[in-house]
């Protein structure tokens, strides 16, 4: 049998009776702690439960899985995890295996980032997609503007998790991963952006602001973590102003657009401006047929356009597909080609 026990958010006292009691009835007790950050130690654990534990390895899940699954079938094998124990792929991934080889299974979940963000006053039913910032060494931060991009179309806040690298004591910070964002040229400065810190212990913090004010905020120690808000109810307005001291023009400035409203903006007041300022030549006008050839070739160009970007920018790839609709369609208003949609 495998048990993956959930520490909780941050130390041994976020162990529950359920967890305390699963940890005893096992017949060995195995930790898995380099996934975050916690504010307590092996010892402590052990303490705790009243049994010793063996520290796995980093990566650990992964590369000891064929051992600790091998072990669950004589054995009652119990597993600590940082946070929530299903909040990581991994160990997912290791339930599905045991399942697969006829292991019995038993999670007891625990507290997490995921629910601890609501010490913010953002309402939990309001997050999308949950993205991560990696250390530089390990990558861009695309994806990040994409996920805070595409949760703005539904209005939906982004949590925005900050990588670290437990083995060299390396932790992305608030600041740091905010310089990041801005540095690509993508985010403006002034967006509304909560900070916190060490959520679940203690002495947390937490601060809202814009994102050029939070550059030169001190969070502390971490671990760190940042949101950004979507669409703000009124009670999320008066919590951020409550309990993450949010300046009341921030808020009011706060206007998250999705890359959708973006566009409709954008290209309606061209289209307002074209209609204004248009001069009708005299007619009729002769068109070639080297002109409607031409024609058709840019609505080519736009479906390719529409392919291209459907897969990181679906906003901007159906307004090429409306583009070249609209080329079809006036071809066909004047007359020149016949199709039926």
């Amino acid at each position: 049998m495998i048990t993956l026990i959930s520490i909780g958010i941050n130390s041994h006292q976020d162990l529950s009776l359920r967890g305390i009691q699963a940890a005893k009835e096992a017949d060995k007790v195995y930790a898995e702690t380099y996934t975050m950050k916690l504010d307590t130690t092996i010892p402590e654990l052990e303490e705790t439960i009243g049994k010793p534990i063996t520290p796995l390895k980093r990566n650990g899940m992964e590369e000891q899985a064929d051992q600790l699954l091998s072990e669950a079938k004589t054995s009652n094998i119990a597993i600590l995890v940082g946070g929530d124990a299903l909040s990581a792929t991994t160990h997912i991934s290791l339930i599905l295996d045991a399942r697969e080889d006829g292991i019995e299974t038993k999670i007891i979940h625990g507290s997490s980032i995921f629910t601890s963000i609501t010490d913010t006053g953002l309402s939990i039913y309001k997050f999308g997609k949950t993205v991560t910032i990696p250390l530089p060494e390990k990558g861009p931060v695309d994806t990040a503007i994409r996920t805070i991009k595409e949760n703005y179309e539904n209005g939906l806040h982004t949590l925005i998790l900050l990588d670290l690298n437990m083995a060299e004591e390396k932790y992305l910070t608030i600041p740091h991963a905010i310089q990041r964002l801005i540095d690509t040229g993508e985010f403006n400065p002034e967006t509304l952006l909560v900070g916190a810190a060490r959520l679940g212990s203690r002495f947390p913090v937490i601060k809202a602001d814009s994102a050029a004010s939070l550059l030169h905020y001190d969070f502390g120690e971490p671990p760190h973590t940042i949101i950004a808000p979507g669409k703000l109810h009124f009670m999320e307005e008066e919590a951020l102003e409550a309990l993450a001291g949010c300046p009341r023009k921030v808020i009011q400035s706060h206007k998250p657009v999705g890359e959708t409203d973006r566009l409709i903006t954008k290209y309606s007041v061209g289209c307002r401006k074209v209609l204004d300022m248009l001069e009708k030549r005299n007619l009729p006008v002769e068109v070639t047929a080297e002109q409607v050839d031409e024609l058709l070739k840019h609505t080519e160009n736009y479906l390719y356009d529409a392919e291209y970007y459907r897969v990181d920018k679906r906003a901007t790839a159906l307004t090429c597909v409306a583009y070249a609709e609209g080329i079809l369609d006036a071809l066909k208003l004047l007359g020149i080609v016949d199709f039926e949609w």
